[in-house]
């Protein structure tokens, strides 16, 4: 029998060797998996990045609408720095023209004339 098996192996010297098994389905699989993953991450960049960028323009407006509003604030406190400053004469015309403008006050001996055609 030790014979046959030798004449066996000389046979075919092909099948003597040893031969390495790779699992041609794991491969794909183990790739398949890594490019999913690498297009994973690159959706999540993607749409982190156009969310950051949607947070920068509100937050550009948000600062256009402070320093307006800052701006605003300033040319108030410039005016009542101005206000602050009247005395004597200066202070009466002040509050005489508050008065009549804006809380419709009028002078002894004045009339007010309201147009009424609207031009």
């Amino acid at each position: 029998m030790k014979e046959n098996k030798s004449t066996a192996f000389s046979q075919h010297p092909e099948e003597n060797e040893i031969k390495e098994i790779t699992p041609k389905k794991r491969k794909k699989g183990r790739y398949i998996l890594i490019y999913l993953a690498i297009v994973g991450f690159v959706f999540y960049a993607v749409i982190t990045i156009i969310n950051q960028n949607v947070q920068i323009a509100e937050k550009k407006s948000e600062l256009t609408d402070l320093q307006q509003q800052i701006s605003v604030v300033e040319i108030q406190s410039q005016y009542l720095k101005k206000v602050q400053d009247y005395k004597g004469d200066d202070l009466k015309k002040y509050i005489e023209k508050i008065a009549k403008d804006e809380l419709g006050y009028v002078g002894d001996g004045e009339r007010i004339f309201i147009n009424v055609a609207g031009e």
